[in-house]
Protein backbone atom coordinates (compact mmCIF):
# COMPACT_ATOMS: atom_id res chain seq x y z
CA UNK A 1 0.00 0.00 0.00
CA UNK A 2 1.41 3.84 -0.87
CA UNK A 3 -0.06 6.58 1.07
CA UNK A 4 -0.05 10.06 -0.90
CA UNK A 5 -0.71 12.67 1.75
CA UNK A 6 -2.21 15.61 0.01
CA UNK A 7 -3.66 18.83 0.61
CA UNK A 8 -7.01 17.63 -0.71
CA UNK A 9 -6.42 14.40 1.83
CA UNK A 10 -4.82 10.84 2.49
CA UNK A 11 -5.24 8.85 -0.49
CA UNK A 12 -4.54 5.17 -0.47
CA UNK A 13 -2.95 3.33 -3.67
CA UNK A 14 -2.78 -0.66 -4.07
CA UNK A 15 0.73 -1.43 -5.09
CA UNK A 16 -1.04 -3.37 -8.14
CA UNK A 17 -2.10 0.10 -9.34
CA UNK A 18 0.81 1.58 -9.42
CA UNK A 19 2.35 -1.05 -10.52
CA UNK A 20 0.27 -0.86 -14.38
CA UNK A 21 0.76 2.71 -14.06
CA UNK A 22 4.68 1.50 -14.37
CA UNK A 23 3.65 -0.46 -17.07
CA UNK A 24 1.69 2.27 -18.83
CA UNK A 25 5.14 4.32 -19.10
CA UNK A 26 6.86 1.83 -20.86
CA UNK A 27 4.15 0.88 -23.32
CA UNK A 28 4.74 4.30 -24.45
CA UNK A 29 8.44 4.44 -23.81
CA UNK A 30 9.75 5.54 -27.04
CA UNK A 31 13.48 6.08 -25.86
CA UNK A 32 16.72 4.19 -26.36
CA UNK A 33 15.25 1.75 -29.21
CA UNK A 34 12.90 -0.04 -26.63
CA UNK A 35 9.93 -0.24 -29.30
CA UNK A 36 12.21 -2.78 -31.09
CA UNK A 37 13.35 -4.20 -28.26
CA UNK A 38 12.81 -8.04 -28.93
CA UNK A 39 11.83 -8.44 -24.96
CA UNK A 40 9.47 -5.92 -25.06
CA UNK A 41 6.86 -7.20 -24.27
CA UNK A 42 8.29 -10.05 -21.00
CA UNK A 43 9.94 -6.74 -19.65
CA UNK A 44 6.38 -4.95 -19.88
CA UNK A 45 4.67 -7.92 -18.45
CA UNK A 46 7.21 -7.98 -15.86
CA UNK A 47 6.96 -4.01 -14.82
CA UNK A 48 3.06 -4.48 -14.84
CA UNK A 49 3.70 -7.93 -12.57
CA UNK A 50 6.42 -6.68 -10.56
CA UNK A 51 3.65 -6.30 -7.10
CA UNK A 52 1.37 -8.61 -8.09
CA UNK A 53 3.05 -10.46 -4.86
CA UNK A 54 1.37 -7.21 -2.67
CA UNK A 55 -2.46 -8.46 -3.92
CA UNK A 56 -2.98 -10.59 -1.29
CA UNK A 57 -1.86 -8.17 1.52
CA UNK A 58 -3.50 -4.82 -0.44
CA UNK A 59 -6.73 -7.18 -0.42
CA UNK A 60 -6.78 -6.98 3.48
CA UNK A 61 -4.87 -4.25 4.34
CA UNK A 62 -3.61 -3.94 7.97
CA UNK A 63 -3.96 -1.17 10.38
CA UNK A 64 -1.17 1.17 11.77
CA UNK A 65 -1.93 0.83 15.51
CA UNK A 66 -0.35 4.53 15.46
CA UNK A 67 -1.73 6.38 12.28
CA UNK A 68 -5.04 4.27 11.88
CA UNK A 69 -4.38 4.24 8.79
CA UNK A 70 -3.45 1.17 6.34
CA UNK A 71 0.34 -0.24 7.05
CA UNK A 72 2.17 1.44 4.31
CA UNK A 73 4.97 -0.38 2.08
CA UNK A 74 7.42 1.15 3.97
CA UNK A 75 6.56 -0.60 7.50
CA UNK A 76 5.73 -4.04 6.93
CA UNK A 77 7.88 -6.81 8.55
CA UNK A 78 10.42 -8.73 6.92
CA UNK A 79 8.46 -12.02 7.25
CA UNK A 80 5.49 -9.78 5.80
CA UNK A 81 7.89 -8.65 3.20
CA UNK A 82 9.37 -12.34 2.42
CA UNK A 83 6.28 -13.30 1.72
CA UNK A 84 5.21 -10.93 -0.56
CA UNK A 85 8.42 -11.26 -2.68
CA UNK A 86 7.89 -15.31 -2.71
CA UNK A 87 4.58 -14.79 -3.99
CA UNK A 88 5.56 -12.05 -6.87
CA UNK A 89 8.44 -14.27 -7.88
CA UNK A 90 6.84 -17.63 -7.81
CA UNK A 91 3.94 -17.06 -10.36
CA UNK A 92 5.94 -16.98 -13.53
CA UNK A 93 8.63 -19.63 -12.51
CA UNK A 94 6.94 -21.74 -14.75
CA UNK A 95 5.30 -19.95 -17.70
CA UNK A 96 7.49 -17.14 -17.86
CA UNK A 97 11.10 -17.62 -16.71
CA UNK A 98 12.59 -14.68 -18.05
CA UNK A 99 9.81 -12.47 -16.27
CA UNK A 100 10.16 -14.21 -13.07
CA UNK A 101 14.05 -13.61 -13.40
CA UNK A 102 13.23 -9.71 -13.24
CA UNK A 103 10.94 -9.74 -10.79
CA UNK A 104 13.19 -11.50 -8.37
CA UNK A 105 16.24 -9.52 -9.13
CA UNK A 106 13.87 -5.95 -8.60
CA UNK A 107 13.01 -7.49 -5.51
CA UNK A 108 16.55 -8.47 -4.30
CA UNK A 109 17.67 -5.06 -5.83
CA UNK A 110 15.07 -3.07 -3.67
CA UNK A 111 15.96 -4.26 -0.28
CA UNK A 112 19.95 -4.72 -0.76
CA UNK A 113 21.62 -1.72 0.48
CA UNK A 114 19.54 -1.47 3.28
CA UNK A 115 18.80 -4.76 4.62
CA UNK A 116 21.64 -6.87 3.37
CA UNK A 117 23.26 -6.68 6.96
CA UNK A 118 20.28 -7.16 8.96
CA UNK A 119 20.39 -11.49 10.27
CA UNK A 120 16.42 -10.91 10.12
CA UNK A 121 16.88 -10.66 6.16
CA UNK A 122 19.33 -13.51 5.88
CA UNK A 123 16.69 -16.38 4.45
CA UNK A 124 15.92 -14.06 1.98
CA UNK A 125 18.97 -12.72 0.65
CA UNK A 126 20.09 -16.40 0.36
CA UNK A 127 16.95 -18.30 -1.20
CA UNK A 128 16.41 -14.71 -3.56
CA UNK A 129 20.51 -15.20 -4.69
CA UNK A 130 20.00 -18.91 -5.24
CA UNK A 131 16.92 -18.46 -7.36
CA UNK A 132 17.81 -15.31 -9.60
CA UNK A 133 20.90 -17.13 -9.96
CA UNK A 134 18.93 -20.65 -11.02
CA UNK A 135 17.33 -18.66 -13.62
CA UNK A 136 19.72 -16.59 -15.21
CA UNK A 137 21.43 -19.57 -16.10
CA UNK A 138 18.51 -21.62 -17.00
CA UNK A 139 17.91 -19.05 -19.48
CA UNK A 140 21.66 -19.21 -20.29
CA UNK A 141 21.66 -15.26 -19.78
CA UNK A 142 24.65 -12.81 -18.34
CA UNK A 143 24.15 -10.32 -15.13
CA UNK A 144 24.60 -8.01 -17.93
CA UNK A 145 21.86 -9.18 -19.92
CA UNK A 146 19.69 -9.24 -16.65
CA UNK A 147 20.76 -5.82 -15.32
CA UNK A 148 19.76 -4.04 -19.47
CA UNK A 149 16.17 -5.50 -19.09
CA UNK A 150 15.84 -4.94 -15.57
CA UNK A 151 16.94 -1.23 -16.43
CA UNK A 152 13.14 -0.62 -17.60
CA UNK A 153 11.57 -1.99 -15.34
CA UNK A 154 13.21 0.17 -11.95
CA UNK A 155 12.94 3.44 -13.85
CA UNK A 156 9.37 2.91 -14.63
CA UNK A 157 9.04 1.46 -11.34
CA UNK A 158 11.23 4.92 -9.81
CA UNK A 159 8.86 7.44 -11.79
CA UNK A 160 5.28 5.50 -10.85
CA UNK A 161 6.35 5.67 -7.32
CA UNK A 162 7.79 9.12 -7.43
CA UNK A 163 4.36 9.89 -8.77
CA UNK A 164 2.08 7.98 -6.35
CA UNK A 165 3.90 9.35 -3.18
CA UNK A 166 4.51 13.05 -3.95
CA UNK A 167 1.27 15.37 -4.73
CA UNK A 168 4.51 18.21 -4.92
CA UNK A 169 7.31 15.80 -6.73
CA UNK A 170 9.79 18.26 -7.97
CA UNK A 171 7.80 21.68 -6.86
CA UNK A 172 11.32 23.49 -5.95
CA UNK A 173 13.45 22.21 -8.52
CA UNK A 174 12.78 18.73 -10.88
CA UNK A 175 13.96 15.96 -9.67
CA UNK A 176 16.32 13.41 -11.44
CA UNK A 177 16.74 10.12 -12.50
CA UNK A 178 18.65 7.78 -15.11
CA UNK A 179 19.15 10.93 -17.08
CA UNK A 180 16.14 12.85 -16.79
CA UNK A 181 14.46 15.38 -15.06
CA UNK A 182 10.70 14.99 -14.24
CA UNK A 183 8.03 16.89 -12.07
CA UNK A 184 4.84 16.87 -10.34
CA UNK A 185 2.41 20.03 -10.92
CA UNK A 186 -1.33 18.85 -9.75
CA UNK A 187 -1.83 15.75 -11.50
CA UNK A 188 0.30 16.68 -14.87
CA UNK A 189 3.87 14.42 -15.11
CA UNK A 190 6.39 16.49 -16.75
CA UNK A 191 9.99 15.14 -18.59
CA UNK A 192 12.91 16.54 -20.26
CA UNK A 193 13.89 15.13 -22.25
CA UNK A 194 10.72 13.50 -23.25
CA UNK A 195 10.63 9.52 -23.53
CA UNK A 196 7.17 9.31 -25.00
CA UNK A 197 5.41 8.25 -28.15
CA UNK A 198 2.84 11.09 -27.69
CA UNK A 199 2.32 14.13 -26.00
CA UNK A 200 -0.94 14.51 -23.40
CA UNK A 201 -0.90 10.92 -22.65
CA UNK A 202 -3.82 10.07 -20.15
CA UNK A 203 -4.38 7.69 -17.79
CA UNK A 204 -6.83 6.68 -14.86
CA UNK A 205 -5.24 5.54 -11.57
CA UNK A 206 -7.44 4.51 -9.24
CA UNK A 207 -7.26 5.87 -5.81
CA UNK A 208 -8.68 5.43 -2.27
CA UNK A 209 -9.55 8.56 -0.16
CA UNK A 210 -8.92 7.64 3.75
CA UNK A 211 -10.47 9.45 6.88
CA UNK A 212 -7.61 12.00 8.22
CA UNK A 213 -8.45 10.64 11.23
CA UNK A 214 -8.01 7.33 10.54
CA UNK A 215 -9.65 4.18 11.35
CA UNK A 216 -10.97 2.08 14.54
CA UNK A 217 -11.11 -1.10 13.11
CA UNK A 218 -9.78 -3.23 9.87
CA UNK A 219 -13.29 -4.13 9.36
CA UNK A 220 -13.95 0.02 8.90
CA UNK A 221 -10.55 0.42 6.80
CA UNK A 222 -11.27 -2.55 4.20
CA UNK A 223 -14.89 -0.73 3.73
CA UNK A 224 -12.74 2.41 2.86
CA UNK A 225 -11.58 0.00 -0.58
CA UNK A 226 -14.71 -1.12 -1.63
CA UNK A 227 -14.77 1.41 -4.55
CA UNK A 228 -12.02 3.53 -5.76
CA UNK A 229 -11.65 7.10 -7.12
CA UNK A 230 -10.33 7.88 -9.86
CA UNK A 231 -6.84 9.88 -10.47
CA UNK A 232 -6.12 11.27 -14.10
CA UNK A 233 -2.14 11.21 -14.75
CA UNK A 234 -1.38 13.53 -17.82
CA UNK A 235 1.95 13.17 -19.62
CA UNK A 236 3.59 16.22 -21.12
CA UNK A 237 7.02 18.14 -21.68
CA UNK A 238 8.79 20.10 -18.92
CA UNK A 239 9.62 23.15 -20.42
CA UNK A 240 12.67 25.16 -19.51
CA UNK A 241 12.67 27.23 -16.36
CA UNK A 242 14.76 30.94 -17.09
Amino acid sequence: MILQRTPDGIFAIKQEDHAALAAFFLEHWSDHNFAHDPEREQIILATREHDNGWVAYDAKPRLDETTRLPVDFMHVTPDETYAVWKRAAAKYLESDPFVALLITHHGYSLHEQEHKRNPAWKAFFTEFAQLRAELRNRLTLTQPDVERAYSYLRMMDWFSLAYCLHYDLGREKPEQYAGYNFRRTGNEFLFRPYPFDAKGLRYELPVYPMRPEGYETERELAAAFKKPQVQEVLLNPLGRTR
